[in-house]
């Protein structure tokens, strides 16, 4: 009989896998961390990880460093100990294997080191969280003589971020670019961030017509790296427009900087309604 094997390593911040699976609760699902707020040479944090209640699973601990890519995702860099702003070299952590069971907790605890000789601004890297075990599926094929067998291995990543020194968060809006699409208006929005630490960044899309607003929606939360830029599509429903006319489209985004300060950011763009099936820009 043939056997189909499908290898699937699952990536993510919080994994909630069905109840016939596991449930993994890691909290929190990141570390912000400031140097500057410590007076020694080091700093302590932690996080805690919860399996399910009928759940026993065993995990392995280890660092990668990474960068955020273009696209505001994390891009895992190998055989990166020369990046300066790489954090691996500096942190300790235990326990660096341990077994959860029974709903248990298990806490990790990790020391940054050294604090003086990391360079000023950000650092960062990713503490990995993998079951040694890995589980076995069986699944319907709906071929004759043909078992499909799914390997999962779970893996859960927790970034951890070090500002430290004269660090400075610094967004722009680059571009913001508008696209009919069905009966929606297709926002293409750019980015760039001009400091040496991330900009985390949320915001909304108002629709305004003779200075009355129309509709306002959230748009999706971002990051944008270091000296980097971030390019987004955001889909702005139009259902809320019941006349032909002039329309504006006001994009505000908002970020806290360095000094925590909450930052906007307003960029407005100009539409035109000439039929209800139809959209000019």
């Amino acid at each position: 009989m043939k056997k189909i094997l499908i290898c699937l390593l699952c990536l993510i911040s919080i994994i909630n896998i069905s109840k016939a699976q596991a449930a993994l609760k890691v909290t929190p699902t990141l570390l912000e961390l400031n140097a500057n707020e410590t007076r020694g040479n080091y700093l302590t944090a932690s996080f805690d990880v919860q399996g399910d209640n009928n759940e026993i699973i065993r995990f392995k601990i280890y660092p990668s460093y990474f960068k955020i890519s273009p696209q505001g995702t994390m891009e895992i860099i190998e055989e990166s100990t020369s990046e300066s702003d790489n954090l691996i070299k500096n942190v300790r952590f235990v326990p660096n294997e341990f077994t959860l069971q029974n709903g248990n907790k298990q806490k990790v605890r990790l020391t940054i080191t050294d604090l003086k000789n990391i360079p000023d601004g950000e650092s960062r890297m990713v503490l990995f969280l993998e079951d040694v075990a890995a589980k076995e599926l069986m699944l319907p094929s709906g071929m004759k003589d043909v078992n499909t067998k799914l390997i999962v291995k779970t893996r859960v990543g927790i970034p951890i971020y070090l500002d430290k020194g004269k660090f400075v968060k610094c967004a722009k809006i680059e571009t913001v670019d508008l696209k009919k699409q069905d009966k929606e208006l297709q926002l293409s929005l750019k980015l760039s961030s001009s400091g040496n630490s991330k900009v985390r960044y949320s915001g909304k899309a108002q629709i305004i017509k003779d200075k009355k607003l129309i509709g306002e929606y959230k748009i999706k939360n971002h990051v944008v790296g270091s000296n980097n830029t971030i390019s987004t599509l955001e889909e702005i429903p139009l259902n809320d427009i019941k006349e032909n006319g002039d329309y504006t489209l006001r994009l505000i985004i908002q970020y806290t900087d360095e000094k925590g300060r909450l930052k906007s950011l307003i960029k407005e763009n100009q539409f035109t309604i000439d039929s209800l099936l139809h959209t000019q820009i």
